[in-house]
């Protein structure tokens, strides 16, 4: 090699970072925020699993110490079941409770109208009166 060539061989690299465009640097941190998701998620999942393997670990102690005969695969369905309809959505019993509950949320509504109705009883009243 030639004395020029081996200089340019032992030039540092410049890293690139400091050429980057924004459009670049955004689509890096995109990445990143990608990244971190996923491992956010990976998390999760491996907490839902620790979850799941302490609530089974304590079930069977608890079955074998009231003397029930459960498999761990009867177990494992029971979490299943229970975690799947851990966070949805039941509408409430009908009732008076509910109703009472529909009321206030409506209550603007309801107050209007009453209003309304009176001042037209009131109008036919008063018409009636006069023209009677």
């Amino acid at each position: 090699m030639s004395g020029s060539s081996q200089a340019q061989a032992q030039a540092p690299i410049e890293p690139p970072v400091h050429e980057l465009t924004l459009q670049e640097t955004l689509r890096v941190m995109d990445v990143a925020r990608e990244m971190r998701e996923q491992r956010q998620q990976a998390e999760e999942m491996f907490r839902r699993d620790d979850i799941r393997t302490q609530l089974r670990d304590k079930l069977m102690r608890t079955a074998k110490l009231s003397g029930d005969d459960v498999t761990e695969a009867e177990v494992d369905a029971a979490i299943a079941q229970y975690m799947d309809t851990l966070h949805t959505y039941q509408d409430p019993p009908t009732g008076m409770k509910s109703f009472i509950a529909h009321c206030w949320v409506w209550r603007d509504r309801i107050m209007w109208s009453a209003a309304a109705i009176a001042a037209i009883a009131t109008t036919a009243g008063s018409l009636w009166y006069v023209f009677h």
